[in-house]
């Protein structure tokens, strides 16, 4: 016969083997159902693809919860939907420095300053969506108020969510015809035959240009050896008219010194002759006409240093001759 089972020993692997299975879960949720947690509810406007259970709930970088449900509800009397989104949330992520206040209190205040949630990208590759927590004051709160079993959290739109809502609004249609229309008027100005023989008047008038160009370089040449050879010959007579006046000067001292030294001759003649009464006559005459020949030579002097290209170009007619 078999000896009957110990019912001691098979209690206390019983026992033993609960034992190990809440050990292991409490190691392996690190912890998770010994913690405190509280359920928020939140209704986000549009898809929520990419959103699951477990996505992280984070306040500007920290994990402080993850979602715990995802559902579906359709109210039969305005026949609109709702997606309620209720996340987890570990209190002790957030602790208070003064104080500790209950946790419908500060919540409340803390959605007063402009708590609320939005929907952001966690990973472009995967497009997995997180929830981000954070203040917006500038943007009122939208609170739904179906679930009374949680308390809510508001909901704004995401970036994402207010670009597309920005571009079905744009009347993309009628933009779309418009760009075409303009497209299809510059075809048609194009290849109109107006356009099409302007352009070939611009290639002639272009290539007569190159003519006249051509022609212009192989006249304009002879034209500017004429100029430069001209500018040189007035620059030597320029520089041969700077020494004119220098060497009619010296010419006119000396004149004007034989002049002076012909009036003192005479004078002297004039005292000598002085007693034979028709010489002296004739000797005062000649005197006469020496004084007015220097005279002349003064005139003259002083009209050439006044305008020395006289003795180029001549004396200037006066007025009403």
């Amino acid at each position: 016969m078999s000896k009957p089972a110990n019912k001691t020993m098979i209690g206390a692997f019983v026992v033993g083997g609960i034992a190990l299975a809440l050990l292991a879960v409490i190691v392996f949720s690190s912890g998770k159902f010994l913690r405190k947690t509280v359920v928020y509810v939140m209704y986000f406007e549009g898809s929520v693809k990419g959103l699951s259970v477990g996505s992280p709930v984070v306040f500007r970088g920290v994990k402080v919860g993850s979602v715990k449900n995802v559902e579906l509800q359709f109210d039969a009397k305005d026949f609109t939907v709702l997606i309620p989104v209720y996340v987890e949330m570990d209190p002790a992520k957030i602790k208070a420095v003064k104080g500790a206040p209950e946790d419908g209190e500060y919540m409340d205040e803390l959605i007063r300053r402009g708590l609320r949630a939005q929907l952001e990208l966690q990973s472009v590759v995967t497009g997995q969506l997180m929830i981000n927590v954070d203040f917006f004051p500038s943007k009122p709160a939208r609170l739904v108020g179906t679930d009374t079993r949680y308390r809510e959290i508001p909901t704004v739109s995401s970036p994402l969510d207010e670009l597309l809502k920005t571009a079905q609004e744009l009347p993309l249609k009628d933009l779309f015809d418009r760009a075409l229309k303009a497209i299809e008027g510059v075809e048609r100005v194009v290849n109109s035959p107006k356009v099409s023989a302007s352009l070939d008047e611009l290639s002639e008038s272009l290539v007569e240009s190159r003519k006249i160009l051509a022609k212009i370089d192989t006249e304009i040449a002879p034209v500017l050896a004429n100029i430069k050879s001209t500018t040189e010959s007035a620059q030597r007579i320029a520089a041969k008219a700077e020494t004119i006046p220098e060497q009619m000067d010296k010419t006119l001292v000396a004149v004007q010194s034989a002049l002076k030294q012909a009036e003192n001759t005479l004078a002297a003649v004039q005292e000598v002759v002085s007693e034979n009464s028709a010489m002296a006559q004739e000797t005062g005459e000649t005197l006469r006409e020496v004084s007015n020949a220097a005279r002349s030579v003064r005139f003259l002097t002083d009209y050439l240093q006044r305008h020395p290209e006289a003795l180029w170009r001549g004396k200037k007619a006066a007025k009403g001759e």
